[in-house]
């Protein structure tokens, strides 16, 4: 009942400020926001007020979560992602789970504080990247098309597909409660992703049916997103997980429907633009007084993790694709970074008290997107100009040895 209320008050006040220019200009800036929540968080304290119940803030992480889900996974057809782009076909399937392992290991082995269960669910978090200012500023850029696909489809299919991992991880890094068998959260997880796929599923494939048969609505993204709404307010009602059940949806609706390209590029955008700028000020609010408790070992993942770490796993898995050595490059560290979606999950790990070494989660977790964020930001720029001269200068050399 909690994500429910929090979900419709969530929608509708999003789905008014989607439309306002400022929220335009918010969502591009997620650094300020970030900033204005810790602001408005060192003010919260120092007024003594009580804080809000961990439930409330989870609940709304949640539902922002889940909208995410939903308009990612509607953005590709699973069964023809390897074949609309290699590039993010691979970075998918070989370079996210590369570095959900190599993360994963060097948490474990540079953060005492964390357990091995521990550090692959902050592995699992960090996972979840796409952010939606850098991908605005390649589709605006004269950039060769297939970059411009990878860079789109990329985050998508990472997050549509890793959101079940990370919660799977949420799961493994959980004690189970006393007096109860060590697989309890296993189970629980099981029931719940099978629920959630039934469920969202079942909303995705009504709503692309519907849309098929009815010419009208193919080239609206409403009937779309209260599919995906539906799915996740349903899946909750039901004790199955919301953002596996949106994500679901959009899996189905997307593999299903015939709506063309333009009709999800703009369910994103309106989504995104709504949801990002909430959830990089909710995380400023939440998680961003935890950046002064970090030690000097954290620190030096968190700087690994946000370079090496990230852009490694992504430049093998592209290694045997047709691409040029600049746009491998490119694409290896351009994407990968940790977004709103990665904020929004570690805040609704606040509400699971079960996680073991859950403090340093979030401590390592925060850190994490705070430095992700920032250095994506001050890089992507550059790197797209860079990209841009050094694609002008081998095309100039093709054309002479010709």
């Amino acid at each position: 009942m909690i994500f429910a209320a929090s979900a419709v008050l969530l929608a509708a006040s999003l789905w008014i400020l989607a439309s306002a220019k400022s929220f335009d200009m918010a969502a591009r800036a997620p650094a300020l926001m970030m900033a204005a929540g810790a602001i408005l968080s060192l003010l919260y304290r120092a007024s003594g007020a009580p804080f809000l119940p961990s439930e409330w803030m989870a609940a709304g992480a949640d539902a922002l979560l889940a909208a995410l889900a939903f308009v990612a996974a509607a953005q590709f057809r699973v069964t023809r992602l390897a074949k609309a782009c290699p590039a993010s076909f691979r970075l998918t399937i070989g370079g996210a789970p590369l570095f959900l392992i190599v993360c994963g290991l060097a948490a474990f082995i540079l953060v005492p504080q964390l357990t091995l269960g521990a550090a692959f669910l902050v592995a699992g978090a960090l996972t979840l990247n796409g952010a939606a200012f850098d991908r605005r500023a390649v589709s605006d850029a004269p950039a060769p098309s297939v970059i411009k696909a990878a860079v789109r489809l990329e985050s998508a299919a990472i997050l549509a597909l890793g959101l079940p991992v990370a919660v799977f991880l949420e799961a493994a890094a959980s004690a189970a409660p006393e007096g109860m068998p060590a697989a309890t959260p296993y189970y629980e997880f099981s029931l719940s992703a099978f629920r959630a796929f039934a469920l969202g599923g079942m909303f995705g494939l009504t709503a692309a049916i519907v849309g098929n048969r009815m010419k009208t609505l193919q080239k609206k993204a409403p009937p779309a997103i209260i599919a995906g709404s539906l799915a996740a307010l349903f899946a909750a009602l039901m004790g199955a997980h919301p953002v596996i059940a949106a994500a679901a949806a959009g899996l189905l609706w997307g593999e299903q429907t015939l709506a063309p390209m333009t009709t999800r590029v703009r369910m994103r955008r309106i989504v995104e633009r709504a949801v990002a700028p909430a959830a990089y000020l909710l995380f400023g609010v939440l998680l961003a007084p935890r950046l002064f408790q970090a030690d000097l070992l954290t620190v030096v993942f968190i700087l690994s993790a946000v370079t090496i770490v990230r852009a490694g796993p992504r430049l093998f898995s592209l290694q045997k694709t047709t691409l040029p050595k600049e746009s491998q490059m490119f694409l290896a560290w351009f994407g990968g970074a940790p977004g709103a979606a990665s904020a929004l999950f570690l805040i609704s790990l606040l509400d699971a008290p079960s996680v073991i070494a859950q403090d340093a989660v979030l401590t390592v977790g925060a850190l994490a997107v705070a430095l992700g964020v920032v250095a994506a930001r001050l890089t992507s720029r550059p790197l797209l100009k860079i990209f841009l001269k050094q694609t002008a200068i081998a095309k100039k050399r093709a054309m002479f040895a010709h």
